[in-house]
């Protein structure tokens, strides 16, 4: 599905306080995170994992908590790779062939530790493991490509906002039963200039020529963030 409609940029504005719901930075498990108890408890609640963008950490995304349903657990994790100015990474960013791509080895690892940490968060917090979704932006975004393309039976859905994938990606994937099962959502602006609008489209186009099933938003004038027109189709599409 492609949707076209106007945005109004999200900022620290729309953000709530949701730090009264934290127990500070959590450590032990494949990654550090921050927590966001869910504020209607259910026996084993449906889980989200953010996964943030190149050069933030795991506090970025977690002022998208007061969107969610007050019955998820939301989970923000940090990434690997520390910068020298501050924050983190995924991974280094690189070309192969003239295409844009990221280092293979710290790729590799960072899919590796996610879905490491999937499981550890599903344990640690008695979630529903049927019910686990794994949303990210930019970088974050692309690692939730990567994870939900070559683990489905791990994932409910991935939330892709503003992100592409590699080619290095393709020749991973595999049609199975539980791809064909995975809902996936894609958030992108057509006036993107870190990620551009074509590589997000481009992604869609690919997964529907092997058979997938996208839900594909595009917004007007929107570069590369999110707004609350993105949250709200996101949340929209999470309750179907």
């Amino acid at each position: 599905m492609r949707k076209i409609i106007g945005v109004l940029f999200l900022t620290a504005a729309f953000a709530v306080n949701v730090f009264a719901q934290e127990t500070g930075l959590q450590e032990g498990l494949a990654l550090k995170y921050l927590v966001h108890l869910p504020t209607e408890k259910t026996g084993h609640p449906p889980v989200i994992i953010l996964l943030h963008g190149y050069g933030s950490d795991e506090k970025d995304l977690l002022g998208l908590c007061s969107f969610f349903p007050k019955n998820y657990l939301i989970i923000s994790a940090r990434a690997p790779y520390p910068l020298p100015g501050g924050g983190y990474e995924w991974y280094e960013m690189t070309e192969v062939k003239g295409q844009h791509d990221g280092d293979a080895s710290q790729l590799a690892n960072s899919m590796d530790l996610v879905k490491k940490f999937i499981p550890q968060i599903i344990a640690k917090y008695k979630t529903d493991p049927k019910l686990v979704y794994l949303m990210g932006f930019s970088q974050g975004a692309i690692m939730s490509y990567r994870v939900g393309l070559t683990a489905p039976t791990m994932l409910r859905g991935i939330g892709v906002l503003s992100g592409t994938i590699y080619p290095s990606l393709k020749p991973m994937i595999k049609m199975t039963p539980a791809l064909k099962q995975l809902r996936i959502f894609i958030a992108h602006g057509n006036a993107d200039n870190r990620i551009s609008f074509e590589d997000g489209s481009r992604a869609f186009d690919y997964l529907t020529s092997i058979g997938l099933t996208p839900d594909f938003h595009s917004y007007e004038g929107m570069g590369h963030t999110i707004s609350k027109e993105v949250m709200a189709d996101l949340v929209k599409w999470l309750k179907q």
